[in-house]
C-alpha cells in the first residue's frame, strides 16, 4: 500500500514527542507492514511563530494527486490536541478517499469505523456527516448571483407563501 506520513510538533516544546521521534515511528510502522512510504509531511514549530499547517496542506496535495492510499500518523494527537479538530481532520482525510492509520494501538477504536469511540466523538462525526451531505446536495447546484441594480443595490423580491403558488406556472398535462 502507498502511504504518506503526517506529523506535527506540539505547540508546547516541553510536551509531546519530537518531529524526529514521530517520523521514526511512521517509518518503522511502514517497514513493519511492508507498505511504500511516498512522503512525510510535517508541521514544525518555528520559534516566535504560530504553528502553521503547511505540512497538512502539502499532504492534501499529495492525496489530491492520488499518489497514496493511506495516511500514517503517530497518534491522533499529532493532528491536534483538540478532540473536535481531530475529528474534523479525520473526516477531511476520509472524505478525500484515504484510510487513516495510527502507529499508536490505543487509537484503533477511534479509527475503526465499526467501533464506538464514545458519545462526544459520535456526536461530532454525526454532525460532520450531515455537513458533508448538505455540502454535496447544495454544492452540486449553481446559484446565480442576484441582479444588481444600476445604483449598486441588490433587489430581493419576497413572495408570501400564499401567493407563491399563484406565481408558479400551471403544470401542463399531456393528452392521454
Amino acid at each position: 500500500m502507498r502511504v504518506a506520513g503526517y506529523l506535527r510538533e506540539s505547540a508546547d516544546p516541553d510536551s509531546g514527542r519530537s518531529a524526529y521521534a514521530q517520523q521514526e515511528e511512521i517509518r518503522r510502522h511502514v517497514a513493519d507492514h511492508g507498505d511504500q512510504l511516498i512522503a512525510v509531511c510535517q508541521d514544525l514549530r518555528v520559534p516566535g511563530e504560530a504553528l502553521g499547517r503547511d505540512g497538512y496542506l502539502g499532504l492534501l496535495g499529495i492525496i489530491a494527486s492520488q499518489a497514496v492510499d493511506a495516511v500514517v500518523i503517530p497518534g491522533v494527537a499529532a493532528l491536534s490536541s483538540d478532540q473536535i479538530v481531530q475529528e474534523i481532520m479525520l473526516w477531511d482525510l476520509r472524505s478525500r478517499g484515504v484510510r487513516v492509520i495510527s502507529t499508536d494501538a490505543a487509537d484503533l477504536p477511534l479509527l475503526d469505523r465499526e467501533s464506538e469511540p464514545g458519545p462526544a466523538r459520535m456526536l461530532i462525526r454525526d454532525i460532520l456527516e450531515r455537513v458533508g451531505e448538505h455540502a454535496r446536495g447544495i454544492g452540486s447546484h449553481r446559484v446565480a448571483p442576484p441582479a444588481i441594480l444600476p445604483d449598486g443595490d441588490i433587489l430581493v423580491h419576497i413572495i408570501h407563501t400564499d401567493r407563491a403558488e399563484e406565481s408558479q406556472p400551471a403544470a401542463v398535462n399531456p393528452p392521454a
